[in-house]
C-alpha cells in the first residue's frame, strides 16, 4: 500500500512507525523536514539509511 506523505505513512503503518521510532531523534527530524514524501516502508528505509550515513 502506498501513502501520500511520510506523516500519513507513519500514522497508518505500524511497521513504518516502528522503524521510524528506532532511528535517532536527529534522523527522525530530518525525515520529517526533508523527506516528506515517503510512500511506503521501503522508501522510508532508503531515506533513513541515507540520512544516517550522511550525518
Amino acid at each position: 500500500m502506498e501513502f501520500n506523505s511520510t506523516i500519513e505513512l507513519l500514522n497508518s503503518d505500524p511497521k513504518s512507525k516502528a522503524y521510524f521510532d528506532s532511528l535517532p531523534a536527529n534522523v527522525q527530524q530530518q525525515l520529517l523536514d526533508k523527506y516528506t514524501g515517503a510512500k511506503n516502508l521501503e522508501e522510508l528505509r532508503v531515506f533513513g539509511d541515507d540520512l544516517r550515513t550522511s550525518m
